[in-house]
């Protein structure tokens, strides 16, 4: 009992001695500064408090001993620091008021920059040093640039850059902020012309601009095409030769159409007389761009990354789709001697580019008359000596459509075994080493559509392969990515794995009613119609359905209603297709939703009817609450990735081309006579009903082309990774 009371008494004594320090540190000051010492108090009060700390220690990490070291710098060593401000003999008030304000400042950019994220809270105690040593400096008249020289950026940030710097009279102020600039913009490359435009008359302005083109050509470009501004005259006054270059096209009128080639005019490999020779002529330029892809994909290979790279790509799928492809898709009527005319004068290698920078557009139709002219235009057919003749690029998504249509086979068959093998193993492996999950993806989706056993046998070897190299690196995403694959692969041919306990994902083969019906017992969906012909044609074959005694609709002057008479309630809307040329059906959907809204109508189903240029507008109107996705054209992993972001548990139901009235009602008939009867919805029962319906011709052909969504390997393939890993790259 003693020792506790002596214990208390010893405690009371430190903490009246503290106070006393505190109060005796206020009795040496100038009435006129207390608030400035008031101040920094405050900011230290905030610093205890931020990221969960206990009002005793500052709490910058889960390392005690480092928690109190910065705790000890900013408190201890600035009392400190205050404490000798205010005793020395060289410094008047207007001194002593000037470097208080520095400390206060110099807490205020500790605390926001540890809250905004942009300044390390364990540098607390650099940050105090630096302060002291340009404090004594400037009291020293010395200039301080050597000192910001020697120091972080983001420690010289708060001390110099700061709201108020107490070093604003010193001589070396000016050259010290340039000091930071150039640091900054060292650590910030993507930030050197915004930031130029501040900063114009630094005296290594023009080495910036430099600097920047080198890094963002692309970026620089958009800021030539402003002449009036502090950064566009920077960059017209430069010698730099790239800089010049990317001047020159900003000036011209048709400068989209020179920047793809920068490297090449950089170079000297062209000129800009060249590319405006072959400019108006749609196969010259398209031939242009191939070749000169063909020759950055070597590049590439050996990891020199041309100048504007990505803007030839870009350049080159806008061609292949807005050329080529739209053009044989829009005569999908025509006799093939017309529809493909087109076509006549390209080679086995510009097909191809067709072929992989047209995904999301190209029909079943036209990519069968793309793929077998490629084919025929081959001097001997050898699929590996064309994949050879462009290095290789975008072998993968080849394949993957290649198997998607059902024409796999026939390219594997025009090479050597050992060549097919080698490439079909190729399109499996390094899945990992990918940026993205994009191949990953591509190959989920092909693998439902191969045919030859011997293949689906070489990949399956080869996704077991790569499984055990992944477990004996114990290197997580491969182990993950080829997992993944296998248990999908094996589930597709055997319909009792439990795919979804083995995956950690949602039921696969079936929606649960009572999953889909809202608090209100109603099953609600949302239809997108878009306002051009085939827009208006679908949805007066989608209002065919309802003419019966079995549905209600009624019609506003900008969307449709309709609702189940008999049954379970099924609450339907569909915005009209009213003119696309005006935005109409645009502003259809959005009041469409605003209505939904307000009544708390969230659809469980939503539905896409239109062209595959469509769907990116449909998903980025994606109700969240969506369980069933129908989108038509689905347009590859992209799309399936951005709908899952929406809706992660979202059974998707896609097509390879544009879908058609032939199978989009029969489809929504059989989900919507389930959903009226209260049932679940199984997609086998409904895939094997439909199946027997389209037995031949055109109509199987068409069908075929729809994925539901157990068969849709690739969503559950992005499904089953995020959960996983914890989200896509």
């Amino acid at each position: 009992m003693h020792k506790i009371v002596t214990l208390i008494l010893l405690l009371s004594v430190v903490g009246i001695k503290s106070r006393a320090e505190a109060d005796t540190l206020k009795k040496k000051i100038d009435i006129a500064r207390i608030r400035y010492h008031d101040n920094i108090e405050k900011e230290q009060k905030l610093a205890l408090q931020f990221n969960h700390g206990n009002g005793q220690v500052i709490n910058v990490s889960s390392n005690n001993n480092l928690n109190q070291f910065v705790t000890d710098a900013l408190f201890k060593g600035v009392d400190v620091l205050r404490d000798s401000i205010e005793n020395n003999p060289k410094l008047d008030h207007r001194l002593k008021v000037k470097y208080l304000s520095g400390v206060e400042n110099l807490l205020k950019g500790f605390n926001a920059g540890w809250r905004n994220k942009s300044f390390s809270p364990v540098l607390g105690q650099e940050l105090l040093n630096n302060y002291k040593a340009l404090m004594q400096a400037d009291i020293n008249q010395e200039d301080i640039s050597s000192i910001v020289q020697s120091a972080s950026y983001e420690v010289g940030n708060i001390n110099i850059n700061g709201n108020v710097s107490a070093m604003y009279e010193n001589k070396g102020f000016t050259n010290a902020r340039q000091i930071l600039l150039r640091k900054y913009c060292e650590k910030n490359p993507d930030k050197i012309l915004l930031m130029l435009e501040q900063y114009a008359d630094v005296p290594f302005a023009d080495s910036l601009v430099r600097v920047a083109a080198h890094h963002n050509p692309n970026q620089l470009y958009d800021y030539a095409a402003a002449t009036r501004t502090n950064v566009g005259k920077l960059i017209r006054r430069s010698s730099d030769s790239l800089v010049k270059v990317i001047v020159s096209i900003a000036n011209s009128k048709s400068g989209q159409q020179y920047y793809p080639f920068l490297d090449e005019l950089v170079s000297g490999r062209l000129t800009l007389e060249d590319i405006f020779n072959v400019m108006d002529d749609n196969l010259k330029y398209y031939r242009m761009l191939v070749h000169i892809q063909t020759s950055y994909t070597e590049r590439l290979i050996k990891r020199d990354t041309p100048l504007a790279y990505d803007k030839l790509v870009a350049k080159l799928q806008d061609r292949a789709k807005n050329v080529f492809i739209e053009q044989i898709n829009a005569l999908h009527d025509s006799p093939d001697n017309v529809r493909f005319k087109i076509l006549d004068q390209l080679t086995p290698q510009e097909l191809y580019y067709l072929i992989v920078l047209g995904e999301d557009v190209i029909y079943t139709s036209s990519y069968k008359g793309v793929f077998n002219r490629m084919m025929q235009r081959m001097p001997t057919p050898a699929g590996d000596s064309l994949l050879m003749s462009v290095r290789f690029d975008r072998f993968k998504k080849f394949i993957k459509l290649a198997a998607g249509y059902n024409k796999l086979d026939e390219f594997l068959q025009t090479m050597p075994d050992s060549s097919s093998q080698r490439l079909m193993m190729a399109f499996v492996r390094g899945l990992e080493k990918s940026g993205t999950l994009e191949d990953a993806v591509d190959v989920a989706d092909s693998y439902g559509s191969l045919k030859n056993p011997l293949v689906t046998k070489l990949i399956d070897q080869e996704i077991e392969k790569n499984l055990l190299l992944g477990k004996e690196k114990d290197d997580r995403r491969t182990i993950v990515i080829y997992d993944i694959l296998q248990t999908i692969f094996q589930s597709s041919q055997d319909s009792t794995i439990d795919i979804s306990a083995k995956l950690k994902i949602p039921p696969v083969y079936k929606v649960e009613y009572n999953n889909l019906v809202d608090d209100s017992g109603r099953v609600v969906q949302q239809v997108f119609f878009y306002g051009d012909k085939d827009g208006k044609d679908s949805y007066a074959n989608f209002m065919s359905m309802f003419t019966g005694s079995e549905w209600k609709v009624s019609k506003t002057p900008e969307w449709v209603e309709i609702k189940s008479v008999k049954g379970k309630p099924v609450f339907i809307y569909a915005n009209l297709p009213l003119d696309y040329e005006k935005g109409l059906d645009s502003v259809a959907q959005t009041r469409l939703q605003e209505f939904m809204h307000k009544r708390s109508l969230k659809p469980a189903i939503t539905i896409h009817r239109g062209h595959s240029y469509w769907v990116s507008s449909t998903i980025r109107n994606l109700p969240p609450s969506s369980k069933i996705v129908i989108l038509g054209s689905c347009g590859g992993f992209h799309n399936l990735d951005d709908v899952l972001k929406t809706c992660p548990d979202a059974h998707i139901i896609s097509s390879k081309e544009v879908g058609t009235r032939l199978i989009n009602e029969p489809i929504l008939k059989e989900i919507n006579d389930d959903l009226k009867e209260g049932k679940n919805v199984e997609w086998l029962t409904i895939w094997r009903d439909l199946s027997l319906r389209f037995t031949s011709g055109d109509a199987k052909e068409r069908f075929d082309n729809y994925i539901p969504p157990h068969k849709n390997l690739g969503a559950l393939f992005i499904k089953a990774y995020t959960r996983q890993m914890g989200s896509m790259e």
